[in-house]
């Protein structure tokens, strides 16, 4: 199988954990990306494009070994957690599901917001739209305040709500570090201020093999686009002649 992601890993990746946990780490093959800007902060234009895969053309995307390509975070994970050779992450069913999908939500919804908050800050700062910022930072901070809340009774168990809240977490982190435009609102934003029960979670957490075999682990292999769009036609091929659709 192979895995197209966002090579960064200053921040927690939900499919990688993903990935662990369910057993695929040793023979996953991973392909980095680079959608927007790479790790120079130098945008890359359409040079990793996974169009021809998916009309999203977004990453994280996966291809079975039968060519079926699955995109969008949430299909990816649910895919390889039915599949799985070891753990799930997803509870069977009743009130844990659906405390475990409410979390992965609401984080979800909070990585969506951060993401969109970055990529304002790329456009000059006269163009910024400040109506946005004022639209998505309760959308935030208000999560946050829930996470802490509820964080003194969660427990250690990696479960996909925990997952997606990790990479939540730790991208509003990189993404206040990695770029240089400061957010007009909350600059250099630090969630672990006046929330002690979500700090220390998280640092548990980050302790788990499924963080540790990533985070503020550099990828080193090749991450050229010409080594990506190698494993895209390849993808191609095993859609073309595999089962999957």
């Amino acid at each position: 199988m192979k895995l197209f992601y966002s090579a960064f890993h200053g921040f927690i990746h939900k499919a990688l954990v993903t990935t662990y946990v369910t057993g695929y780490w040793e023979e996953m093959e991973f392909v980095p990306t680079f959608p927007f800007k790479n790790r120079d902060g130098e945008d890359q234009g359409d040079a990793y494009s996974l169009r021809k895969l998916s009309p999203l053309d977004k990453v994280p995307l996966l291809v079975t070994d039968d060519g079926r390509v699955v995109y969008g975070s949430e299909a990816l994970c649910r895919c390889l957690d039915d599949i799985s050779k070891a753990d799930k992450l997803y509870p069977q069913s009743g009130s844990a599901l659906w405390d475990a999908l409410t979390r992965h939500d609401r984080a979800q919804t909070v990585f969506d917001c951060t993401v969109q908050l970055n990529m304002e800050g790329w456009q000059p700062e006269e163009q910024r739209r400040m109506d946005l910022y004022h639209w998505l930072w309760p959308k935030i901070l208000g999560s946050f305040d829930v996470m802490e809340a509820e964080a003194g009774d969660w427990d250690d168990v990696m479960d996909i709500g925990h997952a997606c809240t990790l990479h939540a977490l730790s991208y509003l982190d990189f993404g206040s570090k990695f770029y240089d435009a400061v957010d007009p609102l909350y600059p250099r934003y630090e969630f672990r201020n006046g929330r002690p029960q979500l700090t220390a979670w998280f640092n548990r957490m980050t302790q788990h093999p499924a963080v540790a075999c990533h985070w503020n682990q550099d990828y080193e292999g090749d991450d050229s686009a010409e080594h990506c769009q190698r494993h895209v036609r390849e993808a191609l091929e095993w859609r073309k002649h595999g089962s999957g659709q």
